[in-house]
């Protein structure tokens, strides 16, 4: 008994695999391109560096609170934390792109009630065109108050240290990018 031919296939062919293949790829690399356009990666980018300056601040509160305990004094300088006390192996790696100088200790606030405090100056990139800076106030300001608006120019100013202060608590960025360069401020409480 024979069978009769319906026209009928079973499976594709190679070329017609070759073809939707090369079809996906083209979709997937149009469909990256434009993803692109709706993700702000230069924000994730301060993002992340605004949690590692966090983090290493969250690191000389420890250190400082570790020195007053075992030595009874306050430090006198930031070398005290890493110098013949060994608190710290090393002292936080500079974020090359928020800063030229890195962390610094504050003996002398002015802010009411407190006499300590580590300082990150944002003066990498000064200039009156660009927002770097500003923005990187701005987002640690949100890490901490999330009403804080992103959205700001290298003339922004974040108000006064002891306005900060007093509306955000121990851990806030102030100052105005073109005139003093706006600073994170984290006092030891």
């Amino acid at each position: 008994m024979t069978q009769n031919y319906t026209g009928m296939r079973k499976g594709i062919s190679l070329v017609e695999m070759t073809i939707a293949i090369i079809l996906f790829a083209v979709l997937a690399a149009v469909g990256l391109k434009y993803s692109k356009l709706f993700l702000n990666t230069d924000l994730q980018a301060k993002k992340a560096r605004v949690a590692a300056a966090t983090d290493q601040a969250n690191q000389l509160v420890q250190a400082y609170t570790i020195y007053k305990v075992e030595t009874g004094l306050e430090p006198t300088s930031i070398n005290d934390l890493n110098g013949t006390s060994a608190i710290l192996n090393d002292w936080p790696t500079k974020i090359t792109e928020m800063s030229t100088k890195g962390w610094e200790l504050n003996t002398s606030t002015g802010l009411a009630g407190t006499g300590f405090a580590f300082q990150l100056k944002l003066d990498k990139n000064i200039s009156t065109s660009d927002t770097i800076d500003a923005l990187h106030c701005a987002v640690f300001n949100r890490e901490f108050n999330t009403s804080t608006e992103l959205n700001v120019t290298n003339a922004f100013n974040f108000g006064t240290a002891a306005v900060k202060f007093a509306r955000m608590g121990n851990y806030f960025c102030y100052g105005q990018a073109t005139v003093n360069n706006p600073t994170i401020m984290v006092v030891v409480p």
